[in-house]
């Protein structure tokens, strides 16, 4: 199984600004705390491994969770969010060799709409982009 988590709120995401892959936006209190809130939903459930985007955001909500689940944070830079230039299938691309690396039970916690191509592949559902701080849970493919 794996649980794919879009970071908590960043000062850029309160302005109204958008990211793309800048690393560098760091996570507001509000962020900080649907990290914390997110992190206590998964209090108790399995989780083996905690990836995380190279971005300060993901790094910031993941070692939030990772804390509480006792785990490690593994940063992974095929969680970054979309490039403009980047294709759907070479999203699909990278989040299916992600997963095929890490058996057993994940916690992605990544981008809007990176999360949004992987929970559509994943499940063949569409999805839209997730909220900060919110959990889309699918199985591997």
């Amino acid at each position: 199984m794996i649980r794919w988590m879009r970071h908590g709120e960043s000062t850029w995401n309160a302005e109204g600004r958008l990211q793309h892959r800048n690393p560098t936006p760091p996570l507001t209190e509000l962020g900080r705390r649907q990290a914390r809130q997110a992190a206590e939903e998964l209090r108790g459930t399995t989780v083996d491994v905690v990836l995380s985007s190279p971005a300060l955001r993901a790094r910031q909500t993941a070692s939030v969770v990772a804390d509480v689940l006792g785990l490690d944070v593994v940063v992974d830079d095929r969680l970054v969010e979309m490039d403009h230039a980047e294709t759907v299938a070479q999203v699909r691309q990278r989040v299916l060799s992600l997963v095929g690396e890490h058996p057993g039970e994940l916690l992605a916690v990544s981008h809007g709409d990176t999360i949004a191509v992987a929970v559509e592949l994943l499940t063949g559902d569409p999805c839209s982009v997730p909220a900060n701080g919110q959990i889309h849970v699918t199985g591997t493919p």
